[in-house]
């Protein structure tokens, strides 16, 4: 059976170029991350540009733009680069050893307090003022770039989640048509609602990602489930607003949610962190991939590791190898929605894909047919994790697309129609030609009358090829 998790990889120097896309794509790449924290728009068009031309078989790739959000950043340090050695004495501020231009974190930077910087390798303790800078002791020593982020440990900024530069990033995003827009360092459900609110004047068939990062948002977890397309469990910055060892039950906790909402959820930062530099992952680093996936992921996401590591084809065929693995030990879950509240009344859509599972598992059928307008029916028919594959078809491209986050969907794209009957058959003809279906194979059919309604999934049948 073809891998079910789907890989999300980060474009960077380390493939920049239409062959190195290309072999992400044949290597396994789902959804390409553009991240907005870096480059500009020249380089981001050029990126979308390869995907786009990326040949990727039975589904496109889809775009992502990841917002870089109200998060704080060192300014341009001397030669790029620079080593900090614990005891030293450094000074932070608008021309301090470390660049940092004043704003909301300056209130917050106050003795003793610990300042973050990058992924919390390197660690320093604030002492006092100096000037329009503050001092601080070097407590856990490295290096430090130009750009990378600073975060003061335990504290809060109330500042909005959508910056003049994301909204700058929005309408670039957006005109260069990427499939999905995640946010970062939200707070509440009403951060979402504001970036669907602009985002839907501009073009309203763009998913939304709401991205895990603060503590407010692990407080207003079910708000912004509810208000978000999919969610990402971002763990880079997770893991420097709780303490360390709480980021493994927060990431058990947020896709938790995400499952019983029955929306994608992608675990993300430091999956393969170690092949940045080898050629191997660590035993610790495949445990941490399948154990993701074990706890529901639809997706994973590589950072750095194909952004700018020195092996990123080699860590994406790595982490589907890891993600298939894992796949062999799931169980499906029909009862999924009884056992966790068993006085909840199900939509109909939701109905209708929690029978189809049902009926999978029964009959013991060779898939699960979905035509799907807006991508609802297979979304919530992978809640459920059937043991069959989910085989979809679509009016949309874009819809085609952004079933790439979605665990274990393939789906290809059909002409509109408003007959049900040659809407089936020409479902079932798509994948028996793909050769994923043969004759005499039997298979659950999911369906809206008429068809292409988006929310209108309201039929299921049983047919043999």
């Amino acid at each position: 059976m073809r891998r079910r998790t789907k890989i999300v990889a980060t474009l960077g120097p380390a493939v920049a170029s239409g062959e190195k896309v290309q072999a992400l794509a044949d290597a396994g790449m789902d959804v390409a991350r553009i991240n907005c924290s870096h480059g500009d728009w020249v380089q981001r068009r050029q990126q979308i540009a390869w995907v786009r031309e990326s040949d990727q078989g039975s589904a496109p790739v889809a775009v992502l733009a990841d917002l870089q959000g109200p998060k704080f950043r060192l300014g341009e340090i001397e030669g790029g680069v620079r080593s900090l050695e614990v005891g030293e004495i450094v000074t932070i501020g608008p021309e301090g050893t470390l660049p940092l231009k004043s704003g909301p974190e300056w209130d917050a930077m106050k003795a003793p307090a610990k300042v973050l910087i990058g992924d919390g390798d390197v660690q320093l303790r604030l002492l006092d003022k100096s000037g329009d800078s503050r001092r601080a002791k070097v407590i856990a020593g490295g290096e430090v770039k130009t750009r990378q982020g600073l975060t003061v440990a335990g504290a809060s900024f109330q500042v909005p989640a959508l910056t003049e530069k994301d909204l700058v990033d929005v309408e670039e995003a957006v005109r260069y048509g990427v499939d999905f827009i995640a946010l970062s360092y939200l707070r509440h459900g009403e951060d979402m609602q504001k970036l669907r609110a602009l985002v839907s004047k501009l073009d309203p068939t763009i998913r939304l990602v709401a991205k895990i990062e603060t503590k407010e948002a692990l407080k207003n977890l079910d708000s912004i489930v509810a208000a978000s397309d999919a969610v990402m469990v971002a763990r880079g910055d997770l893991g420097l607003q709780l303490e360390i060892e709480q980021v493994p039950l927060a990431q058990k906790r947020i896709i938790r949610a995400c499952n019983i909402a029955g929306k994608p959820v992608i675990t993300a930062t430091q999956m393969l962190e170690s092949m940045v530099k080898a050629a191997r992952p660590t035993r610790a680093e495949a445990s941490d991939v399948a154990n993701a996936i074990l706890d529901g992921s639809d997706a994973v996401m590589l950072s750095g590791e194909t952004a700018t590591g020195a092996f990123p084809i080699e860590t994406v065929q790595m982490m589907s190898r890891i993600a298939k693995e894992a796949e062999s030990a799931l169980k499906p879950r029909e009862k999924l929605a009884q056992r966790l509240d068993k006085s909840a009344r199900l939509e109909p859509t939701e109905a209708v894909a929690l029978a189809a599972v049902t009926l999978a598992t029964s009959l013991k059928v060779k898939a699960i047919l979905a035509m799907t307008a807006s991508g609802l029916t297979a979304s919530l028919l992978a809640k459920y994790r059937p043991r069959v594959p989910i085989l979809a078809a679509t009016w949309s491209h874009r819809t085609q697309a952004q079933m790439g986050v979605t665990w274990g969907i393939t789906a290809v794209t059909m002409p509109p129609t408003s007959d049900t009957d040659e809407a089936v058959r020409f479902l079932i003809d798509a994948f028996v030609q793909r050769k994923w279906l043969s004759r005499g194979d039997r298979v659950v059919v999911t369906s809206g009358y008429p068809p292409g309604e988006p929310g209108k999934t309201n039929l299921v049948l049983v047919r043999d090829v």
